[in-house]
């Protein structure tokens, strides 16, 4: 099928993307699951695709049907995080993810095989806390306890209102968790990346990378400014994606732009 021709200048992104985000800019619960089909794609990734952090068994064996009927392989999920549109990033700074929760998560990704999952930490202000941390080590403990997958931790762009109250926002902060934390890696997306260290900041990751070897586990991209579809915006993800490839990444690059 010929990708909708809303995508922007290039409509041959599945030479940059190995699958696509279903969830970013849909309502809350509501995955758009034609993007794949759109871009000639069957790895997706998903937002918690509830609106309750707690769906029956029956919820989520329903999504795992509708997964396969469509011949569509999930390979990254978001854990809850709270309420997004309200402008939550996460629920660790005052509570723990549930036991439900948790199990409703490992469920799905037993069923589809995802081994990818993203954990948004909450808003506290600028310094990770004790607590935050021990939530993140309970929640990797109980992916690696019950089968392969890495939880992965994101710099990302703080809402609003401002610089100040979301604790992980440059690559250092995401390591400085994922060091202390067995089960963690580093979720690398360009978009926000672009927002919180800059093409500098980026190009400085890089050198690191060289030297050290330390490669994200998971890499998300969307251009910017407005958070697009590759080529409707100025980063030079072509580039980023070669250098990437170059120090010997091989893993997912998911497309997560606005639709």
């Amino acid at each position: 099928m010929t990708p909708d021709a809303n995508l922007g200048p290039n409509l041959d992104l599945n030479h940059l993307c190995t699958a696509v985000n279903c969830s970013v800019g849909r309502p809350p619960g509501d995955p758009d699951f034609d993007r794949a089909r759109a871009l000639g794609i069957d790895r997706i990734e998903l937002w918690w695709p509830w609106t309750t952090p707690e769906p029956t068994d029956t919820q989520v064996d329903d999504l795992v049907e509708e997964l396969k009927r469509r011949e569509l392989t999930l390979v990254a999920l978001n854990f809850w995080g709270g309420d997004l549109d309200f402008g939550e990033r996460g629920v660790l700074h005052r509570e723990p993810l549930s036991q439900r929760h948790l199990d409703a998560h490992a469920r799905l990704a037993g069923r589809t095989g995802a081994e990818l999952f993203n954990l948004l930490v909450g808003r506290d202000g600028r310094q990770i806390t004790d607590t935050q941390r021990e939530r993140i080590a309970a929640v990797a403990e109980s992916v690696t306890g019950r089968q392969p997958g890495t939880v992965l931790i994101e710099p990302s762009r703080s809402p609003e209102p401002g610089p100040t109250d979301y604790p992980v926002q440059t690559i250092a902060d995401a390591h400085d968790i994922i060091d202390s934390t067995p089960g963690t890696g580093l979720l690398a997306d360009f978009w926000h990346l672009a927002g919180t260290v800059g093409e500098d900041g980026i190009a400085a990751w890089f050198d690191d990378l060289r030297r050290s070897m330390r490669l994200p586990a998971h890499v998300q991209l969307a251009d910017d400014p407005g958070r697009g579809a590759p080529e409707t915006g100025v980063l030079p993800l072509d580039t980023w994606l070669r250098d990437l490839e170059a120090v010997g990444y091989t893993g997912e690059v998911a497309g997560e732009w606005m639709w």
